[in-house]
């Protein structure tokens, strides 16, 4: 009995000691400053993105979040497409809050529970080969983002989220937000369904591990809108996203993304989307990451197609460079545009 006991303690005073060393505080930053080139038309522009984000540890299992962005831009967009061919690219506003709330974890790390403003992107739609591209729509499915109120960069809605992994391949995730986001702090807390109507999110993503290299991933999910503001209307979509890794070629990692979405609702604005892409990763020393992406969006009045090339090369300490290169053809009309996109971040993480 008393060798039982000693067991607990001992169990109980190593569990609280590890608590204990690790970092109670977390924070990173970043800075995008991004030139902006139409080859057909001669036009150019400039973007800028300043975000940073912190946490601190309260209790076992309990963290609060807190990040925040300021966009800045000289002639907007360089290019006048659908998609938006950077997903930088938002009005000027200093200071945009974006995530704040407390986060609970449960049952050895298998459930979170999160409550407070969130954005959906990070989610659904921010993995790791759509973040390779300067695109929007990767980060975006336009399926979605053409609902009214989405909380996506460089918005956000007052939510409820929660996710449930109940082996280390499977995640599942919910997600129930104001039905109107908003960048204004007066209007982000509010919580009116009878005026704002809701909005609702949910997936299932099966992931296999690949030791070193990017995960497997295989994700379908469902997005759900019931907009009072324009009458009662409920918009239902939905959408997968494939990101598989293949082999090495020498020290570079081959692999493959597939997004596809559409919204079944008549009348929709935003109808279809499909996305292809090839990515290379570690093509250099510093990790170096190369993609070849070509995606297409259906609109109730339209349609347009992407192609895009971009590489993110690392220069150290911080810093990284990307240039990319597209060819947009909105509605019958083409348009070459290229970037340079210039990235520093920081951070305890």
């Amino acid at each position: 009995m008393r060798t039982k006991l000693l067991i607990i303690i001992l169990s109980s005073l190593c569990s609280a000691f590890a608590f204990a060393q690790e970092p109670r505080f977390s924070w990173n930053a970043g800075v995008i400053t991004e030139g902006q080139w139409n080859i057909t038309k001669g036009k150019a522009a400039w973007a800028n993105l300043i975000s940073a984000d912190a946490g601190v540890r309260l209790w076992e299992g309990a963290q609060f979040d807190l990040a925040a962005i300021s966009t800045y831009g000289v002639n907007a967009s360089a290019v006048d497409d659908r998609q938006d061919f950077s997903n930088i690219n938002a009005p000027n506003f200093g200071f945009r809050l974006t995530h704040l709330g407390l986060g609970q974890t449960l049952a050895d790390g298998k459930v979170l529970l999160f409550l407070g403003l969130r954005g959906a992107d990070e989610d659904y739609c921010s993995t790791d080969y759509a973040g390779v591209f300067t695109g929007s729509s990767y980060g975006g499915l336009p399926t979605i983002t053409e609902n009214t109120g989405v909380p996506m960069f460089p918005v956000s809605a007052l939510g409820f989220h929660v996710e449930y992994r109940p082996t280390a391949r499977w995640t599942f995730r919910e997600s129930l937000y104001n039905g109107r986001a908003s960048d204004r702090l007066d209007e982000q807390f509010r919580f009116r369904p009878g005026r704002d109507g809701i909005l609702n999110y949910g997936s299932a993503m099966y992931e296999v591990a690949k030791g070193e290299s990017t995960s497997a991933t295989y994700t379908l999910g469902y997005n759900l809108a019931t907009r009072q503001a324009s009458g009662e209307r409920v918009d239902f979509g939905l959408w997968t996203v494939v990101e598989q890794p293949l082999f090495r070629i020498g020290r570079a990692q081959l692999g493959l993304l597939a997004q596809g979405a559409v919204q079944l609702t008549k009348n929709a604005a935003g109808k279809g989307y499909w996305a292809g892409a090839v990515v290379m990763e570690d093509v250099t020393a510093n990790g170096g990451v190369l993609g070849l992406g070509v995606n297409r969006a259906y609109y109730a009045d339209g349609n347009e197609t992407d192609v895009e090339l971009t590489f993110n090369c690392p220069i150290g300490a911080g810093f990284s460079v990307q240039p990319a290169l597209h060819c947009i053809h909105t509605d019958g009309s083409t348009v070459m545009a290229g970037q340079l996109r210039v990235i520093y971040e920081i951070g305890s993480k």
